[in-house]
């Protein structure tokens, strides 16, 4: 080549924006190819959703609560087998007395309900039909709290040996009813702490973590829960001198079914109080350690209104729901549990949803679908459970790869120094802020910035993004 024919490229022109650009390109083509996200399933979207994983787990919860007690409580007590002795004159004319094995059974024939036998059998058409001999079912409650010998028989019925030999191993099973009737609600609430604890982890697969907080956590809302136990306990002693007031006023026994209108909603209104308290119990117990302020309010909050709400269902439901005398009440304490659970669990979920202000969404890995709220400031993404967000099976992922953190109104992303460094937007970066809806890329793993809009009076003033 002649000299007249010799390239010559001054310095000034390769420090030139068109000569950076082109570097760059060069650069991006020769740098990791990472293919676009593809589309998370609406089955794993909504698994992987706190709105049904949570509302599921503290049902599950609730329900394991019913059926461990359930059976061991006896709402009315049953006595079932032969007449040994009718005496129509206890005490007083109006009653009749009848010995069944070794209970004094009390009768007043104006307020006692005559029932079909469980398998079919005519209803007796009064007491007179009853002599010794005569095999019958009685539901009713003590003459006096805490003995069992002498009952008030509300309903009576026909009955079989069989009827009495279940209705004796039910007694039997029964005996400890009081003790389950006082632990169900702190250990319903305490189940229900755990759930909604174990469901968050599983979610997150950090096996680690998810053990410490369930057993922390579980340990506290137990304390939590039994001291919440004791306003919830005055609320419903209100309901229950409402109850045994009106009992007294009509002289004779008084259940949901037959309560008056006032006293009724204010039993349910107090019911739903007790529940309530022993949300917030719940609540602290979940969050008081290792957690952020904003979950704890958001466990507080959620359990407060869940409980309120699921605490209303019991009473209504044994009102309307319960077709005879002879019938616990374990019908409407299941469904009043399973409305506690899972209003507790929808609560908890709405209240983080609401109050988040900014929250990461995996889009590739084990974990696609799953959103993480960024609560504390920095938030670790890495490789270690350690990490704020555990992002597991990407070798590319150093332990501490990446943190994000809270600048007043904006939230900046910093890489740690990783082997394989961070992209934001296709870009490799050391800080930079962040907007909604930027792509985040660690080692293999694609990340969805997201936040919440904000009015126009709050957005930050604009500024370079990279730092």
């Amino acid at each position: 080549m002649s000299e007249a024919e010799a390239i010559k490229i001054d310095r000034e022109e390769l420090f030139t924006k068109k000569v950076d650009e082109a570097l760059a390109r060069e650069k991006a083509l020769r740098g990791r190819v990472i293919p676009p996200a593809p589309p998370i399933s609406p089955l794993r979207r909504l698994l992987l959703s706190n709105l049904f994983y949570l509302p599921a787990a503290a049902l599950l919860g609730a329900i394991a609560t019913w059926l461990l007690l359930n059976p061991y409580i006896a709402d009315r007590s049953r006595v079932a087998g032969e007449v040994i002795l009718v005496n129509s004159e206890p005490f007083d004319a109006a009653a009749v007395s009848m010995t069944v094995g070794s209970r004094e059974v009390f009768f007043v024939p104006s307020k006692v309900a005559f029932e079909r036998g469980g398998r079919g059998q005519a209803p007796f058409p009064n007491l007179e039909a009853i002599t010794p001999g005569t095999a019958i079912d009685v539901s009713g409650l003590p003459m006096k709290e805490g003995e069992n010998n002498r009952i008030l028989a509300i309903a009576v019925r026909p009955a079989t040996e069989q009827d009495a030999r279940d209705v004796e191993a039910a007694a039997v099973k029964a005996q400890g009813g009081k003790a389950a009737l006082i632990a169900f609600f702190p250990l319903c609430a305490t189940l229900i702490a755990f759930s909604l604890l174990f469901a968050e982890g599983v979610s997150t697969r950090n096996w680690r973590r998810t053990l410490d907080r369930c057993l922390l956590g579980t340990f506290l809302a137990v304390v939590f829960t039994f001291l919440s136990f004791l306003p919830a306990g005055l609320v419903l002693r209100i309901g229950q001198s409402a109850f045994d007031a009106e009992a007294d006023k009509s002289h004779w026994v008084v259940d949901a079914g037959n309560l008056s209108w006032s006293v009724f909603l204010l039993f349910t209104i107090c019911r739903s109080v007790a529940w309530s308290f022993l949300g917030v119990g719940l609540g602290l117990g979940m969050n008081l350690v290792r957690s952020t302020r904003a979950q704890l309010r958001n466990s507080v909050v959620g359990g407060a209104l869940g409980g309120a709400l699921g605490g209303l269902f019991f009473d209504p439901i044994d009102r309307f729901g319960r077709s005879t005398p002879f019938e616990q009440v374990g019908l409407s304490r299941f469904v009043g549990v399973c409305a506690v659970g899972l209003s507790v669990g929808l609560f908890v979920a709405l209240a983080e949803r609401l109050t988040r202000e900014a929250w990461i969404r995996v889009r590739t890995g084990p974990l696609a679908g799953k959103s993480f709220i960024l609560y504390r400031t920095p938030t670790t993404l890495g490789s270690s459970p350690q990490s704020d967000i555990y992002l597991f099976k990407d070798a590319a992922i150093d332990p501490s790869h990446a943190s994000i953190h809270r600048v007043g109104l904006v939230y900046e992303i910093e890489d740690l120094e990783s082997r394989e460094g961070t992209e934001v937007g296709g870009q490799t970066v050391h800080r930079r802020r962040l907007v909604s809806g930027d792509q985040i890329i660690v080692g293999s793993t694609v990340l969805e910035f997201e936040e919440r809009a904000r009015r126009p009076g709050l957005t930050p003033k604009a500024q370079g993004r990279d730092a």
